[in-house]
C-alpha cells in the first residue's frame, strides 16, 4: 500500500511539472515581441564549412639524402636557410674513391695497350707464316718437278729405286709442312681475332668500371633539387653516413611558396563539392584575415575516422598567401557551393520548424499569424523563399522587448 502511494506521488509530481512548465511557456509566448522585416531579392550563396590541414604540395618538401659512404666532411647550411635549387649542400669524403678511379685508369691504360701490342705483333706473326708458308709450296713444287723427273729416268735406267723413293719422301714431307703451316696460319689469324676482342672487353670494362666510379664521385656533391628553406638537419659535419638500401638523410627542405589544404569533407556533403569551387579560409594565426582559393582536385580513395566517411579536397594556396602560412597548420575552409541571384530571401531567424513545416509570422505585431513556407538554400544570414510569400510582404520577427499581450492566431 505503501508502494502504491510513493508511484501515485511520483506521477502527480511529474504531471504538476509538466503543467506549469507548459503555462511558463505559454506566458513567456504570449509576451513576444517583433519587428518587421520586409521580403526582398537579393543574391544568396551555400556554403560548406570544414576543417583542413596546411600541407606542403608533392614535391615542394624533399628529403636530401646521400648513396655514398662516408664522413660528412661539410654543410653548407643549417635549420632556417634558403637554398637555391643546384646549391652544393654537403660533401662527403672522396678519398677513396678518387684512389679507385686513379686505379681505374691505370687499368684502362694497361687494357688500351695490351690491344696495341696484340694489333702490333700478330699482323707481323701472320706475315711470317704466310712467307713460310710460301717457302714451303716452291720448295715442294720443286720437289714435285724432281721426283717425276728422277721417275722418267728410273724408267731409262739412268736412277735408281733409291733415288726415287728419296724424292718421293722429300714431296710427302714438304706436303705435310705445308698442311701443318696453313695451319698454324689459320690458327694464328683466329687467335688474333680473340685477343683483339679480349683487348677491346677489357678497355670497355675498364671505362665502364671508370664511369662507375666517377659517378660515384658525383654522389659526394650533394646538390639541391628545389629551392626552399632548410627544414631540418639530420646529420652533422663529422658524422659518418652509411649508404644501404636506402639513402640516409641528411637534410629536408621546403619550398614555402608551394602549399595546400587537405580538406576532409563528409560523405553527406561530397555530392555538393567540384572541381573549380570558390573557397574562403582562415588560420588562427590570422584571424582576420579570409585567404581564396578554389578546389583543385578530390581524391576518390576515402578515409575513414572514427567510424566517418571523408573525402579529401585539395586546395592550392597560392605563392603570396603561402608565404604566410606554415605546414600542419589548421584551416577553417568555406566551401561556396551554390549562388543564386536575384531570389526572394528572409532573414534566418525569421523562419520556424513547427509540425513538419517551416513558418513565418506575418500581420500586425500585436496580432501575428503564421504562413507556411517553402524554403531553398539558405546561407549564415538568409534563406530562399520558394514558395507561400511574395516581394514586398511584410514579416515578423521575434525579438525581446516589452511584452505583449496578444498571441499568433491559427496557421493560415
Amino acid at each position: 500500500m505503501k508502494k502504491i502511494i510513493i508511484i501515485v506521488t511520483v506521477i502527480l509530481l511529474v504531471l504538476g511539472g509538466i503543467g506549469g512548465y507548459y503555462k511558463y511557456a505559454k506566458k513567456k509566448k504570449e509576451g513576444q515581441t517583433y519587428k518587421k522585416e520586409k521580403v526582398k531579392r537579393g543574391d544568396i550563396t551555400r556554403t560548406i564549412q570544414e576543417t583542413g590541414i596546411i600541407k606542403p604540395q608533392v614535391g615542394a618538401l624533399v628529403k636530401v639524402g646521400t648513396r655514398a659512404t662516408g664522413t660528412l666532411t661539410k654543410l653548407n647550411f643549417q635549420v632556417g636557410d634558403r637554398v637555391k635549387k643546384g646549391d652544393l649542400i654537403a660533401i662527403i669524403d672522396d678519398r677513396q674513391i678518387l684512389s679507385e678511379i686513379d686505379n681505374a685508369k691505370a687499368q684502362l691504360v694497361t687494357a688500351e695497350s695490351n690491344l696495341k701490342l696484340v694489333e702490333d705483333t700478330y699482323p707481323l706473326k701472320i706475315k711470317e707464316q704466310e712467307s713460310q708458308i710460301n717457302s714451303i709450296r716452291a720448295q715442294l713444287e720443286y720437289a714435285k718437278v724432281n721426283f717425276k723427273r728422277t721417275e722418267e729416268l728410273f724408267r731409262r735406267g739412268f736412277a735408281t729405286q733409291d733415288e726415287v723413293d728419296r724424292n718421293l719422301k722429300e714431296v710427302n714431307v714438304l706436303s705435310a709442312n705445308m698442311i701443318q703451316a696453313e695451319k698454324t696460319l689459320e690458327r694464328l689469324k683466329e687467335e688474333f681475332r680473340r685477343q683483339v676482342d679480349i683487348s677491346k672487353a677489357n678497355i670497355d670494362q675498364s671505362k665502364a668500371r671508370l664511369r662507375n666510379l666517377e659517378i660515384n664521385l658525383t654522389y659526394t656533391r650533394i646538390y639541391s633539387p628545389i629551392s626552399g628553406i632548410v627544414s631540418q638537419v639530420a646529420t652533422q659535419e663529422g658524422e659518418t653516413v652509411v649508404a644501404g638500401l636506402s639513402a640516409p638523410n641528411l637534410i629536408t627542405i621546403l619550398n614555402p611558396e608551394r602549399l595546400e589544404i587537405w580538406t576532409y569533407i563528409d560523405e553527406t556533403n561530397i555530392g555538393r563539392i567540384k572541381k573549380n569551387q570558390d573557397v574562403e579560409f582562415s588560420v588562427d594565426a590570422y584571424k582576420d584575415k579570409k585567404f581564396k582559393g578554389k578546389i583543385d582536385d578530390i581524391y576518390p580513395q576515402p578515409e575513414v575516422k572514427e567510424n566517418i566517411v571523408y573525402y579529401l579536397a585539395i586546395v592550392k594556396i597560392k605563392p603570396d598567401d603561402a608565404i604566410l602560412l606554415k605546414p600542419d597548420m589548421t584551416a577553417h575552409v568555406k566551401i561556396f557551393t551554390e549562388t543564386k541571384n536575384n531570389v526572394l530571401i528572409i532573414p534566418n531567424e525569421a523562419i520556424k520548424f513547427e509540425g513538419g513545416d517551416y513558418i513565418v509570422y506575418l500581420g500586425d505585431e500585436k496580432k501575428p499569424v503564421t504562413k507556411k513556407i517553402k524554403v531553398g538554400i539558405r546561407d549564415e544570414n538568409n534563406t530562399e523563399v520558394l514558395e507561400g510569400l511574395s516581394e514586398g510582404d511584410e514579416i515578423l520577427i521575434e525579438e525581446a522587448g516589452k511584452p505583449s499581450d496578444k498571441k499568433p492566431n491559427k496557421k493560415q
